[in-house]
């Protein structure tokens, strides 16, 4: 964007954004005039709140009122005038014991770690359980007509899938396939079991046994039930509740909550904004979603190696702190990347 600002006009947007945040309430005249370095009357500063408002940086709410920064103002803040602040990355890492806890778990921590930082929503967005790697398989029957098939990644994602079953294989033979994935398919990757096993199936059908055959079958069900998206962990649903802004507006309240309740309609905004260089940041109307207006978006990828295999992020009121979330954000992903490096992920 070009600078379309003046100095005097830049130190008035920033004094209304940073009130606006720090209150979700109009910013007048008369503070911009008492608080700020330009020695300038309400009248002036009126003057110079007109010109923001014409250049759509700010807006009125109702006649009479403050004025609040419009998605383009916010968006001019955060490119342009905002100052990084530091904050104390211990409470982050001494969360985590890198030693004990499997990924999934620092995930969950991570993400609760994330909303009581900022305030806001925490997420992680993992990777795709086919690019996984198996750690160990297990086919256990539930009845005669069901087996669950418990499918453990190497970074101690553990799958649970339910698969039918004709009645008619026995438990010692759900044993013999389970050791044999097991010696045969350890740290390979899901996608390359399950395009085994159809390969098998398809060269050696004419001479693979009966009871190998229904083996056969039993895996290759399995890994059609196996959900092969994204998973997502949030935490810090009530932090969005009690923002001031959603309190006034329970209509709108109700359809984010009913988002942040979908994995599926979670996923499908996020999958929108998905970032490819570093931390991005998404502002009201910039995410897509009218429900999604009032929210704010920091989101940044993180890698295993040098593949980047998820996002997470933070997602809050559009008024979010962004000088204090930013930092948090892109240290969450460094440290979610050392982490996989650490303890293996799923890496070969």
């Amino acid at each position: 964007m070009d600078d379309i600002l003046n100095e005097r006009e830049k130190i008035v947007l920033k004094m209304i954004v940073e009130e606006y945040i720090r209150t979700s309430e109009p910013v007048g005249s008369r503070f911009v005039s008492k608080y700020s370095p330009l020695g300038l009357s309400p009248a002036s500063i009126r003057n110079v709140m007109s010109d923001l408002e014409e250049k759509d940086m700010i807006k009125q709410t109702y006649v009479s009122s403050g004025r609040v920064p419009s998605d383009l103002g916010l968006r001019y803040y955060v490119d342009r005038l905002i100052s990084i602040q530091p904050f104390d990355v211990e409470e982050l890492k001494s969360a985590i014991d890198q030693r004990k806890l499997n990924i999934k778990s620092v995930f969950d921590t991570v993400t609760q770690k994330l909303g009581k930082l900022t305030n806001s929503v925490g997420f992680v967005v993992s990777p795709k359980l086919n690019s996984s790697y198996l750690k160990h398989i297990e086919f256990i029957r539930l009845n005669k007509e069901s087996v669950l098939a418990i499918i453990v990644t190497r970074a101690g994602i553990v799958h649970n899938v339910i698969v039918e079953t004709d009645g008619d294989i026995r438990d010692n033979e759900l044993v013999k396939m389970s050791n044999f994935l097991n010696q045969n398919f350890v740290n390979k990757s899901l996608i390359e079991l399950k395009e085994a096993i159809y390969r098998e199936m398809i060269e050696d059908k004419d001479r693979i046994s009966d009871i190998y055959n229904k083996m056969l079958n039993i895996v290759r069900a399995t890994f059609e039930v196996v959900d092969y998206d994204y998973e997502i962990v949030l935490h810090g649903i009530n932090n969005i509740i009690a923002q001031p802004e959603f309190k006034r507006d329970l209509d709108t309240l109700k359809e984010l909550l009913d988002i942040f309740e979908s994995k599926k309609k979670m996923l499908k905004i996020l999958n929108n904004l998905v970032s490819r260089d570093g931390i991005k940041i998404f502002i009201g109307s910039e995410i897509g979603e009218k429900v999604a207006e009032e929210l704010g978006v920091v989101l940044t990828d993180y890698k295993r190696g040098d593949n980047i295999v998820g996002m997470l992020g933070v997602i809050g009121p559009k008024r979010m702190r962004y000088p204090q979330v930013l930092p948090i954000v892109d240290y969450t992903s460094k440290l979610i990347t050392n982490i996989l490096t650490e303890i293996g992920g799923d890496d070969e």
